[in-house]
């Protein structure tokens, strides 16, 4: 692949962080053909989650944006079914969702080309070598007979991890890697790297393995740069978000 190619670029979960995604698609600068694949959770945690979703929508003019569902894309869905589902999201993160559209918003609030957005996330995202998808998979089963707790909740183990059946290297978010490190198996890569949690929002090109890291400030992490959450060393690395 060469430099002027097309990109194919992951970006992890976004979990609201406004101010991150601006500036990693201010340093990716996406064209018409590149492909950004978001492994889902845009929502939920982090405070601006409706600029999220705005911004998502202008950027579908801009290059090929492809959505992964989330366990927090499922949790909102479904909190539309019951007072039981809406009390649990929330007490996930959704009150943050609900509170960036207006303190104290209804699901009622939210736009339906909000709805349309989300609606377009897809169980997983393949290529003729990589498999994208939001939380883990199973190695010996097919892509398309995977089952939906694996592919938007099961958390990674990464020492028991097996290569997927289908050769191809996975990439997936959802395991936060608390460190702000990529953690990078060879056969798969888990990008969640905490981003709410002062840790980074993660996007990587596939091909070539440039990597781009954002704040939630939305400041641009430097070569070597800790995370600070690296320097909190009664943290956990991996934690589900």
């Amino acid at each position: 692949m060469s430099s002027g190619s097309a990109r194919l670029i992951a970006i992890g979960d976004v979990h609201g962080c406004v101010h991150a995604l601006e500036t990693l698609l201010d340093a990716i600068v996406p064209t018409a053909a590149d492909q950004l694949v978001f492994l889902g959770d845009l929502i939920d945690q982090g405070r601006d989650s409706a600029a999220v979703l705005d911004l998502l929508i202008e950027l579908q003019s801009r290059c090929q944006v492809v959505l992964i569902e989330g366990n927090h894309e499922e949790m909102m869905f479904t909190a539309r079914d019951s007072e039981k589902a809406l009390r649990y999201w929330e007490e996930c993160g959704g009150v943050y969702t609900l509170n960036s559209y207006r303190f104290g918003a209804s699901l009622a609030e939210v736009p339906p080309q909000h709805w349309d957005l989300l609606a377009q996330g897809l169980p997983y995202y393949e290529t003729d070598s990589f498999i994208m998808t939001h939380a883990h998979y199973l190695p010996d089963v097919p892509m398309s007979e995977q089952p939906s707790y694996q592919l938007r909740w099961a958390l990674l183990e990464p020492e028991l991890m097996e290569p997927h059946q289908s050769g191809k290297t996975v990439v997936l978010g959802h395991t936060e890697q608390r460190d702000g490190e990529i953690l990078d198996l060879g056969f798969a890569m888990c990008i969640d790297t905490a981003c709410w949690r002062y840790g980074w929002l993660t996007a990587i090109e596939l091909h070539l393995r440039t990597v781009w890291q954002a704040s939630r400030w939305g400041v641009l992490r430097e070569p070597d740069e800790p995370t600070q959450l690296g320097r909190l060393p009664h943290l956990a690395k991996v934690a589900v978000s």
